[in-house]
């Protein structure tokens, strides 16, 4: 992957997840002016970009891990509390 399709690849990871350039570089590289660094030229080792495509695939992973979670969340919590109106009204 050459720099400028490593940087894309970023940039469009940032513009999906909402998350600001300091943010990311924090949570991928602990450092902060990484994607500032890149938009000015930076270069990166292959390892590097190892490392930051683990991490975007790490995050997409949990995120849709948690928006499924989510989307059953609602039918749970209904089901629970029908289950506690019906035992409320059996001891009528």
């Amino acid at each position: 992957m050459i720099d400028r399709e490593f940087l894309l690849l970023i940039e469009g990871f940032l513009a999906r997840h909402d998350l600001s350039p300091t943010t990311f570089g924090l949570w991928a590289m602990d450092d902060s002016r990484f994607v500032f660094d890149l938009r000015k030229g930076r270069t990166c080792l292959g390892k590097t970009m190892s490392r930051v495509r683990c991490f975007i695939e790490d995050y997409e992973k949990k995120q849709e891990a948690k928006r499924s979670r989510n989307r059953h969340m609602p039918h749970e919590a209904a089901a629970s509390a029908v289950a506690s109106l019906a035992m409320t009204g059996s001891d009528k």
